[in-house]
């Protein structure tokens, strides 16, 4: 269970601090995500985010190998007591402020944040 946790968290922090390496733009891709929201059949304009959500399911099985659901409330208050509040990539000059992504993913509403199918396993974490 720790090592299917620990992988999908590891997914989404190297996607979400990879992309400077990869020369994706920022501008660029914040217009690729707002499109991507609007056109997210599950997105509710105005719509409360209020659960932030892991799945981890074995392909083979059908079944649940993790599943995390964690009230937005628990993750802001978690974000506030975080020691350093920034995620810095020093190589990279890239520095993000935790309080203020987790407030513009709440403005955004529910979505998938991330989806990972392998040939064993799927990872989804979404907010909803």
């Amino acid at each position: 269970m720790r090592k299917a946790t620990t992988l999908a968290l590891a997914i989404m922090m190297f996607a979400f601090f990879m992309a400077p390496v990869f020369g994706y733009e920022t501008k660029n891709d914040f217009q690729a995500i707002k499109k991507a929201v609007k056109e997210n059949p599950n997105y509710e304009p105005g719509r409360e985010v209020k659960w932030f959500k892991v799945l981890v399911t074995d392909n083979k099985t059908n079944k649940t190998k993790v599943q995390v659901t964690l009230p937005i409330s628990l993750v802001e208050f978690l974000v506030r007591c975080a020691e350093d509040k920034h995620i810095r990539m020093h190589r990279h000059e890239c520095d993000i402020n935790l309080e203020e992504l987790l407030a513009e993913l709440k403005k955004a509403g529910p979505m998938a944040l991330i989806e990972v199918y392998e040939e064993d396993e799927t990872v989804k974490v979404w907010i909803e």
